[in-house]
């Protein structure tokens, strides 16, 4: 069982663990898909999707901030009643155990179809849930300060990517507007699942040290990273390929650092892959995190998740390897974007009213 003490986490830990869930493989296949959306202005749209993911952070921590030492786990019987109340945690510990196996699948199949390809894929599935267990166990604090070290690795993937901008032509996202308005927001839409992963917040949130406020902060200066990060991987693409190239290249980035010419250094996407593997994996864990919590409050183990951690793996595991049609994996991304407007934005709202209009909080009873 995990210290109590040892859970309690910093704000800027926090920020950090934010962070590095958000930040995914989506960042790979983000400008090509932003672009047939929004052409030349794709990289506003990812701007416009921050502002808004932004607005649904604050719903999540005005949430919060009513049931200040409860996760959402704690709180959803109080506000929605036992049986509905045990119902949605189970899809929640359902959906964050789908995208775990989902975002294992989608770097599994990159890492086999770019490096290994003689590999069996299940080796690579192994390896990633090997780690979601290793960590899965630890406490918050634990996980926050490998989040905090595997942050450089972000800054080592920005200074690659700039390295692009020796050959670029600006004429590409000339006239900034062009998309029309519509397609600009559209294109944010489509942008705002791969800025997921600040609904950790709901999980660790009674976890962080200091007042609301400065939680808040923590969580949008996380948010604001990864939107200036995602904003300036798109527009780079968007500057460096013409929009018929894009049109054709589903992973922009990765072309564009294989082309990239060092003395001393071959392949060097290579390398740009192996930093990306290791911000693929603190995403795949900080979402293994948020399942395995909620699989130890239905089993009534809270205070004591390492004992649901290995089953959870396992589903991970078996999801994985499972789901290898390509038909399937489409399905499945579309059916996760859905998920995400429905329990990230629009589930986290409605328990907002409800606790608002029936005046539920923490020190109300149900909570206390």
């Amino acid at each position: 069982m995990v210290n109590q003490k040892e859970q309690q986490i910093k704000p800027h830990q926090l920020a950090f663990l934010v962070t590095q869930t958000q930040i995914g493989a989506g960042l790979l296949m983000l400008p090509a898909k932003v672009h047939s959306i929004a052409q030349g202005d794709a990289w506003i749209s990812v701007l416009l999707g921050g502002l808004m993911s932004q607005l649904f952070i604050v719903i999540i921590w005005c949430l919060n901030k009513r049931f200040p030492s409860h996760s959402l786990y704690d709180f959803l019987p109080a506000l929605l009643g036992r049986f509905i109340g045990r119902l949605v945690q189970l899809i929640y510990v359902a959906f964050f155990t789908l995208v775990t196996s989902f975002i294992i699948i989608r770097f599994a199949i990159t890492i086999q179809n770019w490096v290994l390809i003689d590999t069996p894929r299940w080796v690579f599935i192994a390896m990633m849930t090997s780690l979601c267990i290793y960590l899965g166990r630890e406490s918050l604090r634990t996980v926050s300060r490998f989040f905090n070290v595997v942050f450089a690795c972000n800054i080592l993937v920005i200074i690659i990517i700039a390295f692009a901008y020796f050959n670029v032509n600006f004429l590409y996202v000339l006239p900034v507007g062009q998309a029309g308005l519509w397609n600009i927001t559209k294109g944010a839409f489509g942008t705002m699942d791969s800025l997921a992963g600040y609904e950790i917040l709901l999980i660790c949130y009674p976890f962080v040290e200091g007042g609301s406020t400065g939680k808040l902060k923590a969580v949008t200066l996380a948010n604001t990273f990864t939107t200036l990060f995602y904003a300036y991987a798109v527009f780079t693409s968007l500057i460096v390929f013409s929009p018929p190239e894009l049109d054709l290249l589903p992973q922009p980035l990765l072309y564009m650092v294989k082309a990239l010419s060092f003395s001393v250094v071959e392949r060097p996407d290579l390398y740009f892959l192996s930093l990306m593997m290791v911000v693929v994996t603190t995403t795949s864990i900080g979402y293994f995190i948020m399942a395995s919590r909620g699989a130890a409050h239905l089993f009534r183990q809270q205070g004591k998740h390492r004992k649901v951690v290995p089953y959870t793996a396992a589903v991970v595991f078996i999801i994985a390897l499972v789901i290898k049609d390509p038909f399937q994996i489409d399905a499945i991304e579309k059916i996760l974007a859905i998920a995400v407007y429905l329990l990230i934005f629009v589930t986290p709202l409605v328990l907002l009213i409800i606790s608002v209009l029936f005046k539920i909080t923490e020190t109300r009873r149900g909570t206390s």
